[in-house]
């Protein structure tokens, strides 16, 4: 997503006929998300109240305290898989933009030590990574996953995903979500189509960030097949991997579009919001927790006390 000091939205609420010539069930009835003024992402203050359970955790004078080096992490021990779905799941999705080394950075950069201390946290609390297609097949037909699942997704395809961001990942054996913009592969900054397989292999999922970043809402329906089917069909061929999913540039979207998501063969979009809990007709605006660069490890701490 693009950088900007002020985001504002609201949520859409598609009616049952906006989907009525499709075939997908999943998308029938619910409430939608409302697009936010153009070019713009929704501050935290606007987005509604989350609904989640908060875990026993250590406090953040105690983990920031006990903090070791990647190296010195073990991978998270396997434990028993539990059902969730179908139907409602309750499953905190995270977002990340860009993750560097130095102090914390303006809101969508967040140092490398605070991301370190961050999945510590994660990891003591006993959460273990999933991906959006596990989410799209617990709420669709049920899954097994952890007890205490979280998805990590990163949009825009920096560099620093695959520098910073998967090696500290790694040590705890978790995985993430790398929302790709496709003309941007392999620039100057961002990941490489090897990258992304290498990650892939490794067990992360890759979506679609659409082709050029382009605000969905401002450019009108004649560009959409070529930023949401357009970018699908580039990384598949580049990658050789599915595109399921699709995150909205900016966050922002409306019925139609979220409609020609579906039409165009994902199986999931992803948004930005506070709630953690994800239905059915929430499969093409999975609601994200946006992750900020300013937080310390108790706003971070916060987000699952459902503040």
């Amino acid at each position: 997503m693009a950088e900007s000091s002020t985001r504002t939205t609201t949520h859409l609420r598609p009616l049952l006929t906006v989907l009525g010539t499709l075939a997908i069930a999943a998308l029938a009835g619910c409430a939608r998300p409302t697009p936010t003024p153009a070019g713009r992402e929704p501050s935290p203050s606007s987005l509604p109240s989350a609904t989640t359970r908060p875990p026993a955790t250590p406090s953040a004078t105690e983990l920031a305290s006990t903090a070791t080096a990647t190296s010195a992490v073990p991978t998270a021990t396997p434990t028993q898989l539990v059902p969730f779905g179908p139907g409602p799941v309750d499953i905190p999705i995270l977002l990340y933009h860009h993750i560097t080394p130095g102090g914390d950075g303006p809101r969508y950069t967040v140092s490398a030590e605070s991301f370190e201390v961050q999945m510590a946290f994660l990891a003591e609390a006993g959460y273990q990574t999933i991906t959006i297609a596990d989410v799209v097949a617990a709420i669709r037909n049920g899954a097994e996953l952890p007890p205490r699942p979280i998805v990590l997704t990163f949009d825009d395809g920096n560099l620093d995903t695959y520098t910073e961001a998967w090696p500290r990942m790694r040590a705890y054996g978790f995985v993430g979500v790398a929302y790709i913009v496709a003309n941007r592969v392999g620039a100057e900054g961002f990941v490489s189509a090897d990258q992304l397989a290498e990650l892939a292999a490794a067990g992360w999922e890759i979506g679609s960030h659409s082709r050029t970043h382009a605000n969905l809402v401002e450019i009108g329906r004649a560009q959409w097949r070529d930023e949401i089917i357009g970018s699908k069909l580039e990384l598949q061929r580049v990658l050789g991997l599915p595109i399921e999913s699709f995150a909205y540039p900016f966050g922002v979207g409306d019925a139609e579009i979220f409609r020609k998501t579906a039409e165009y063969g994902y199986d999931s979009g992803v948004g930005l919001g506070k709630g953690m809990i994800h239905d059915r007709g929430d499969l093409y605006y999975l609601n994200r927790r946006e992750v900020l660069g300013n937080w310390d490890l108790a706003a971070f701490e916060a987000i699952f006390q459902g503040e």
